[in-house]
């Protein structure tokens, strides 16, 4: 078992023991995707954890700050920058929703490198190191894959009112134009909507009768909706297919309401290759069998620390000009979603299909 608490720094402030390589974690541990703040966490603590068991990085030892970003923007770059100019970290690894993220990139711009891990969707040009698939790579072989399975030319969309999919929503349905098929409604659900919206959503639902419910629905907001879609017996009749809905959401969700409910992604627990049998076998003898399940966010966190020092080791220095000057894409890191243990920037993450089946998605195509 690895020893995973001696680098964790959390709530302290002040500057930490400058003969560690510190390195900020900020994950939203509050708010909408603060559900997968516990895994995330584990994920980074992990990446440290190998790092300095093997020695750290040219004998440093590895430092996690870790920082609460929230949900509002302004806060999260505001924490970013402390963690700059309090903290003294080389580099930021960030699991946050897509409403900060470009605010904490700008916020901080030039001073150190901002290593970004979930998958988001395409915007303008930031000053940002993204290491998960756009949207517009991700939903292409989705849509494919559904329009085979399910003959689908019908779609509705629903998805949470900020900003992922608020750009997102509109460019699918420019794809799935282009292939043919036709968008029959567009629901933005109000962050936290009172159950009244959920149940007249579903009734909206019904009565389009789309062949397919697309899902962009952020961290735990896709919990009401679920639940209730199942309770109305849509569930085995109108498939759903969804971004953002991970092994997480699973456990809050009754049978009835996983029913004909599958999940696009780069990365699943139950994704069959030797990396990540591998991933996962350290995940559990490190964390115990009680610990949160691994899903695609804690496993960008797992990835996200490993570049940081992927980066730090090959420019030997932890000084953040010097990192920020080096070529990202060549930088080589520890993950569990490629064939191989290690990947690059430069590498095409795979595209995985799954369906819910108890506390996990078992998956059943692979692009």
């Amino acid at each position: 078992m690895i020893q995973v608490v001696s680098m964790l720094k959390t709530n302290q402030r002040g500057p930490v023991t400058m003969s560690k390589v510190n390195i900020g974690l900020l994950i939203s541990q509050s708010g909408p995707t603060g559900i997968w703040a516990p895994s995330c966490l584990n994920g980074a603590i992990l990446s440290a954890a190998e790092t300095n068991a093997a020695g750290g990085v040219h004998g440093q030892e590895i430092n996690l700050v870790v920082r609460d970003a929230g949900w509002d923007p302004a806060v999260a770059a505001r924490i970013a920058r402390d963690l700059v100019e309090i903290d003294n970290v080389s580099v930021i690894v960030a699991m946050v929703a897509s409403n900060a993220r470009r605010r904490i990139s700008f916020a901080i711009a030039g001073r150190v490198p901002f290593i970004y891990t979930p998958n988001y969707e395409m915007d303008a040009p930031e000053p940002t190191i993204a290491l998960s698939a756009t949207d517009d790579r991700l939903i292409p072989p989705m849509l494919a894959w559904i329009e085979q399975r399910f003959r689908a030319r019908r779609f509705l969309m629903i998805g949470s009112d900020y900003r992922w999919p608020q750009r997102t929503m509109p460019m699918t349905g420019r794809m799935i134009a282009a292939a043919g098929g036709t968008v029959v409604g567009m629901l933005s659900r109000p962050l936290d909507a009172p159950e009244d919206w959920d149940r007249r959503a579903v009734e909206d639902i019904r009565k389009a009768d789309p062949d397919v419910v697309l899902c962009f629905l952020v961290g735990d907001q896709g919990i009401p909706f679920y639940r209730i879609y199942g309770e109305a017996g849509l569930a085995g009749r109108i498939p759903r297919c969804a971004i953002a809905t991970d092994e997480t959401i699973l456990t809050s969700l009754s049978p009835a309401a996983m029913e004909g409910l599958f999940a696009g992604a780069c990365y699943f627990a139950a994704a069959r290759t030797a990396p990540n049998t591998a991933f996962m076998e350290r995940y559990w003898s490190s964390f115990g069998s009680l610990a949160p399940i691994p899903n695609a966010y804690g496993q960008s966190c797992y990835e996200g620390v490993s570049f940081a020092l992927g980066l730090i080791g090959r420019c030997r220095s932890a000084d953040p000009r010097r990192l920020l000057s080096l070529p990202p894409h060549g930088v080589e890191y520890r993950s569990a979603r490629f064939d191989t243990a290690t990947g690059t920037l430069s590498q095409r993450l795979p595209v995985y299909i799954a369906a819910a089946d108890g506390l996990s998605f078992d998956v059943v195509a692979r692009f």
